[in-house]
């Protein structure tokens, strides 16, 4: 379990930001209805013991109450609580032992052992056919693009929500599927943000909301974001409608030990950086956030 021990290493990185999507989705995109929520399921005592030591609780707060601590007025805080409880750990590790080929990826089309989820390659097909599987099975409108760009070709999986309010405005999280050859089997860069992100479509699944929820998953990111790139110079009409975006990278792994969270805002307002700070801060878990301005 060597690889998948270097995506565990730092459990909270993998997990913990599903939830702080969450709670922070749930502030710009402002709870319609919802279901009720599942109770939540502690993690099986087997959970691999570099993820399980590592782990703090990431949604009790300090206080011991049943609640977490406000971070904002704006905040709803009761239905965001509720979500977070249906967060499972070890069901974001089974698809993380599936996505790095510590265990078969079994689909519509079979079983596979993955080796290498590089642009282009075998084992990337069999990751974007369960993901596209994933995200159906939970009722989600899913659109597989093709693209073509610098001698490479591929597909983006992006799966939508609708907003029952503003369905025009769009919060996308993004997360890249792709892994390079010579990272194999990219446990960290990048299968934690997609496993991340399979946590967060599932959790959002029960819920309507105001905005459109969009989940895009793309590839070619190890080769220049090549995927990305042609979303963005394929469909400028889509552009308009992306109220806020997050970019999921590399949350599995801390290489220093420093225990911080960068949060890259890149050149645009802080304040959507900012209230993320807060809830991480808010809530204790054991995080360090730190804002990184600019692009580069």
């Amino acid at each position: 379990m060597k690889n998948f021990s270097r995506a565990g290493k730092s459990s909270l990185r993998l997990i913990i930001f599903a939830s702080i999507a969450i709670a922070f989705s749930l502030w710009f995109v402002n709870l319609s209805a919802s279901q009720s929520a599942q109770p939540f399921a502690n993690p099986a005592p087997n959970v691999i013991n570099q993820f399980r030591a590592s782990a703090a609780d990431p949604i009790q707060p300090s206080d011991g109450s049943a609640k977490p601590l406000h971070t904002t007025d704006k905040t709803p805080i009761e239905p965001a609580w509720e979500m977070l409880g249906q967060i499972d750990q070890e069901r974001a590790l089974a698809d993380l032992r599936r996505l790095t080929g510590e265990e078969p990826i079994c689909t519509s089309d079979g079983c596979y052992t993955i080796t290498n989820r590089e642009t282009g390659t075998v084992g990337l097909k069999w990751a974007k056919v369960y993901v596209t599987e994933t995200l159906v099975d939970l009722g989600y409108s899913v659109e597989v693009m093709d693209w073509s760009r610098s001698g490479y070709a591929d597909q983006n999986i992006i799966a939508r929500k609708p907003g029952v309010v503003y369905p025009d405005e769009e919060i996308y999280f993004i997360a890249h599927l792709d892994g390079y050859l010579f990272n194999n089997p990219a446990a960290d860069d990048n299968a934690s943000g997609v496993v991340s992100l399979l946590e967060l479509a599932r959790v959002l699944s029960t819920r309507y909301f105001n905005y459109t929820v969009v989940i895009f998953f793309s590839t070619g990111e190890e080769h220049g974001c090549l995927g990305v790139h042609s979303f963005v110079d394929g469909y400028p009409e889509r552009l308009g409608a992306i109220k806020y975006l997050v970019n999921v990278e590399m949350l599995g792994y801390d290489s220093n030990g420093d225990g911080k969270m960068e949060l890259w805002n890149g050149d645009q307002p802080l304040d959507f950086t900012q209230l993320l700070a807060k809830i991480i801060n808010a809530n204790r878990i054991n995080l360090v956030p730190e804002i990184v301005s600019g692009c580069t």
